[in-house]
């Protein structure tokens, strides 16, 4: 399935991201934030399940659903990914210092952090 850990690809390593960023998720629920059908989730899933990066579980709250989420060899894998593509970017980018990177890293994630709070929030299965 991935050819390398440095190369995954990118369906895979947005999978990875989504369910590294939102922990467990029903299958409807990652299709949605995926922007992919149901049954292109599924088999995305399955994938991942049979490498070993993902799990399912029952949902708690509905027996007849299941929640993904990484499993600790998928977060290693999806941590490598990121380390390898940080690697690639200061690579091409010999101007920007390590202080420099780390600066736009920060800023980056409180970006993130603040387009995150000020989303609309997704309907819970559980309400």
């Amino acid at each position: 399935m991935v050819r390398s850990l440095d190369r995954l690809p990118p369906a895979t390593l947005r999978a990875l991201s989504i369910l590294d960023e939102r922990r467990g998720l029903r299958v409807s629920e990652f299709a949605r934030l995926d922007g992919c059908s149901q049954p292109t989730a599924t088999t995305l899933i399955g994938r991942l399940v049979a490498g070993g990066l993902v799990s399912r579980t029952r949902d708690p709250g509905d027996s007849r659903a299941v929640v993904v989420e990484l499993t600790p060899a998928g977060r290693d894998c999806l941590n490598a990914s990121r380390r390898a593509i940080g690697s690639a970017l200061a690579a091409r980018l010999p101007s920007f210092g390590t202080d420099r990177l780390d600066r736009l890293r920060v800023e980056l994630s409180d970006l993130l952090g603040e387009l995150k709070s000020t989303a609309p929030q997704p309907f819970s299965h559980q309400e």
